[in-house]
């Protein structure tokens, strides 16, 4: 055998050898070039790019929605941490750290848990803390969304930070599909037919809702009319202007230690929702920015329509 035959025998297997070691490597990263095709990158609600390489294997959530999409989006497993206002979330054998309140975490505390990923409100109250993060080189994504529609958004722009994107655009399209059945009995109720509404949330420490909010939005989708619709944000109402504005519905959060006969002692009988004893208590967790917001709407909508939704 020449030189020239043997040199050309040693370039292919050469070739071969490196090809069956990237093949290797190919497999053991994932498979399939899908799994492991680089970069995710999405914009949050600040307008900001994040780049990642890969879905995040260590994500914290600083906020108990962002837990409860990252959890009902299968990916529990690569949550190493989260905030205070998760904690309800946890189970008794999960090893996920507290870290506490958002508002008193630590940098240390963060980088501690070497995060690919974390996701936060986007609170300017959060402002300084955000920018520590992302100056010591963590990834963040940070999230604001204030009615239905920005909750669907930030659920798909979410799922497909962590890498579930697939399973994201699935539950946005369910919980679509679940309000678009409420809405179109609801939509085009004449307002003689809309009951006039009077909601007040626990975790707010008492306060009703104004136009604006996601809580009015829920009821106005529901087929009601919340009684406090003129003005904006949250506040206590008295219960003068409560009386007056004579709700046929009243709706508590479940969570408040005000019982129903405490409402009715405290408005009195000439409240039409007193008098026809339409007090209805709903899971204030349901009243967030989460997946379960939907079913926040369903109950709405079968306690003030329930011709409509038996």
């Amino acid at each position: 055998m020449n030189k020239r035959v043997i040199a050309v025998a040693i370039v292919i297997a050469v070739l071969v050898i490196a090809s069956a070691a990237m093949a290797v490597l190919y497999l053991n990263n994932g498979g399939t070039k899908a799994d492991t095709a680089g970069a995710i990158s999405i914009e949050d609600d600040r307008g900001k790019k994040v780049n990642l390489t890969a879905a995040p294997q260590r994500i914290i959530c600083l906020g108990s929605a962002f837990t409860e999409i990252a959890f009902d989006l299968e990916a529990k497993d690569r949550v190493v941490a989260v905030d205070k206002s998760s904690e309800f979330l946890l189970g008794e054998g999960d090893s996920i750290t507290s870290l506490g309140a958002t508002s008193s975490i630590s940098l240390e505390a963060v980088m501690a848990q070497d995060p690919d990923l974390v996701v936060i409100w986007n609170f300017n109250m959060y402002s300084t803390f955000i920018n520590n993060m992302e100056n010591a080189g963590v990834k963040v994504a940070a999230f604001y969304p204030k009615n239905v529609t920005t909750i669907l958004h930030t659920i798909a722009v979410m799922g497909e930070a962590i890498g579930e994107k697939t399973k994201a655009d699935a539950m946005v399209a369910d919980m679509q599909g679940r309000i678009d059945a409420i809405v179109e009995k609801t939509r085009d109720l004449p307002e003689s037919e809309r009951p006039k509404v009077y909601l007040e949330l626990m975790s707010k420490g008492g306060q009703t809702v104004g136009s604006g909010t996601m809580s009015n939005d829920l009821i106005e989708m529901a087929g009601g009319v919340n009684i406090f619709n003129n003005g904006t944000g949250n506040w206590m109402a008295s219960k003068e202007s409560i009386v007056e504005k004579n709700p046929d519905i009243i709706i508590i959060e479940d969570q408040s230690s005000k019982t129903n006969d405490d409402l009715k002692a405290t408005l009195g009988p000439s409240v039409t929702a007193v008098a026809n004893d339409d007090i209805y208590r709903i899971d204030g967790s349901t009243l967030t920015t989460s997946p379960r917001v939907v079913d926040a709407l369903e109950n709405l909508a079968k306690w003030l329509h329930p011709e409509l939704f038996a």
